[in-house]
């Protein structure tokens, strides 16, 4: 019987594994009806003052960031362009 019961939760746990392993893998792309990602990339615009590139990046459209640039409260101001 103890013999039984342990081929019985070894099949079990087996299964469960193997059941986890397949539902875990990554899905197939689909590529109908799929429209491809544009590739991007940061782009330098300037160096201002912080208050004057935080306000740029406040009004731009889209990802903007500043960054210190040099020093004496210089920002470099970085963009994002497809």
């Amino acid at each position: 019987m103890r013999v039984r019961l342990l081929l019985t939760g070894i099949v079990l746990g087996a299964a469960v594994l193997a059941g986890g392993a397949t539902a875990q893998a990554a899905p197939t792309p689909s590529h109908t009806g799929t429209t491809p990602i544009a590739a991007g990339h940061w782009k330098y615009d300037g160096t201002y003052s912080e208050s004057t590139c935080y306000s740029l990046v406040a009004s731009y459209a889209g990802p903007a960031y500043c960054t210190p640039r040099g020093g004496n409260n210089r920002y470099a101001l970085y963009i994002w362009v497809e």
